[in-house]
């Protein structure tokens, strides 16, 4: 320890307060942002997942009695006789070049 230790002797309070409680100047400004950010992060994730919920929510009976009133009868035969046909159109193909605008390279050397 010194004999004489140092003082300025027109302090201001607001250093007097600073030594007296640090918390209140370095460590309460700090916490408010993480807290506060924890709150208006677990508001917003709520409505995300109301704004998904209300997207995919579930068919209630009313809906599901109005939706089977114009309901067509799949027949299954005629749905792969459909599907046979596209498919021999997909098999049947053949190579076409792209025709290019004139003065455009084609990819053939002449």
């Amino acid at each position: 320890m010194r004999a004489f230790p140092r003082k300025r002797l027109n302090q201001p309070p607001i250093y007097r307060a600073i030594k007296k409680h640090p918390f209140l100047f370095f460590g309460l400004p700090l916490m408010v942002p993480i807290v506060g950010g924890s709150f208006a992060l677990s508001y917003l994730t709520q409505t995300r997942y109301d704004l998904h919920e209300n997207k995919t929510k579930r068919v209630g009976k009313e809906e599901e009695l109005q939706m089977s009133k114009d309901r067509q009868q799949v027949d299954f035969q005629k749905e792969f006789k459909n599907l046979e046909a596209t498919q021999d159109e997909l098999d049947n193909w053949e190579i076409k070049r792209v025709e290019r605008p004139p003065g455009a390279f084609d990819g053939i050397l002449r």
